[in-house]
């Protein structure tokens, strides 16, 4: 109820601005925030749709201008979608299958080994003729609809169909038809293989419902005629068969054919160039608030590989300090040690010293032995020194 009120609100106040502005010429350069006025948009919003080339503008002398009918122009582009009357959508009964089925829809020779190849095999030539918008989502929602229940029916026909019209996955309404040499096992009631296969993608209820009644009478009406689709020799002749049968179809319900309607051209509509300022509001929105949950994303990212680093900075340096603190104990005690061993030392030399001064015949020995280390070597004369022919006079 509030999101309805600051609508109506929004309109209102689109409506005053519009009586106090004098209308425009096409031709009239406004400014950025003029335009921003005239748009009901922020002056920064309308500035970044401008840098984003999404706005059309010139600039002249530094300075953006903008012409109101490229405005109109782009408004009008960007409404497209919501004119897409429901009315405007002729009557699937009222409706020739050539308008919905050009040569190009024609698979004379269906290469899928399976049923989901062949699925894969439709939906693909409708997209490579940029009939469908999304293919992933069609060929899932095909898949889907097989699941429930097959749609080939006896005879060898299947009648491929979403159980949603998605207006906004499907760029125009078609028909497309493969036919497949060996025949490929689609789940039929008769539990026989199907060799022609229409796909529709229909895009409206109205256009749905009576094409798929008219392909399955024109195909089950007599069983000669699935032999004429098989037995065709080329896409142009499957395409005049179907063509052929269709016309019969026609003609046998008293249904006049007609031309297929140009789709109606978008009309500028102020109400609708609103509501598309709405919906570029809250995309808008949307997109930042997803790109501010990526930042704080990141964020959190970055500061969880933070406090990872910080984690193991810290543990590197208790390990240090462990280490530096095992090295010092073991210096100490190897001081220590070495500390005990000097003082033992020292008082094994004080004892001996001590036991020789108590004993005269020690010390006598001792004095010698130190007498005898300190003599000079040159006062021995080793007796090996006199020459071996000399005589004793």
């Amino acid at each position: 109820m509030l999101l309805r009120h600051r609508r109506l609100f929004a309109v209102e106040r689109a409506y005053k601005v519009a009586a106090s502005m004098t209308k425009p010429s096409s031709d009239r350069l406004m400014t950025l925030n003029q335009l921003s006025t005239y748009l009901h948009m922020g002056r920064n919003t309308v500035l970044k749709l401008v840098d984003d080339k999404k706005i059309p503008g010139l600039q002249l002398e530094g300075e953006w201008r903008f012409r109101r009918g490229d405005i109109d122009n782009w408004l009008s582009t960007q409404l497209k979608s919501e004119h897409d009357d429901f009315e405007d959508v002729v009557d699937g009964m009222q409706l020739p299958l050539g308008d919905l089925m050009p040569q190009e829809a024609i698979i004379h020779d269906m290469r899928a080994p399976d049923a989901l190849g062949a699925i894969e095999e439709l939906a693909a030539r409708a997209y490579n003729e940029k009939w469908l918008n999304d293919k992933p989502w069609f060929i899932g929602s095909l898949v889907e609809r097989e699941t429930l229940a097959s749609t080939a029916m006896e005879g060898g026909v299947a009648f491929l169909h979403t159980r949603s019209r998605d207006t906004s996955k499907l760029k125009r309404p078609f028909v497309v038809c493969g036919r497949s040499y060996e025949g490929i096992d689609f789940g039929a009631p008769d539990g026989k293989p199907t060799f022609i296969f229409f796909l529709l993608g229909l895009k409206y209820d109205k256009l749905h419902l009576p094409i798929l009644g008219r392909l399955a009478r024109l195909t089950m009406r007599s069983p000669t005629i699935v032999a004429r689709l098989r037995s065709t020799t080329s896409p142009i002749k499957m395409r005049a068969t179907l063509l052929k049968l269709d016309a019969e179809e026609l003609s046998a319900r008293s249904i006049p054919k007609i031309a297929h309607r140009a789709p109606a051209q978008p009309v500028f509509d102020p109400k609708a160039r609103l509501r598309q300022i709405m919906k570029l509001n809250a995309k808008r929105l949307f997109e930042q608030k997803k790109s501010d949950e990526a930042d704080a994303k990141e964020a959190k990212k970055e500061a969880a590989k933070q406090k990872r680093e910080a984690a193991r900075k810290q543990k590197a340096e208790t390990a240090k300090k462990v280490r530096a603190s095992k090295t010092s104990t073991v210096t100490a005690k190897a001081k220590k040690a070495a500390a005990a061993k000097s003082s033992e030392k020292k008082a094994a030399t004080k004892s001996s010293t001590k036991a020789v001064a108590k004993n005269p015949v020690a010390k006598a020995a001792e004095t010698k032995k130190v007498a005898a280390v300190k003599k000079p070597a040159a006062a021995k004369k080793p007796a090996a020194a006199k020459k071996p022919g000399a005589k004793k006079k």
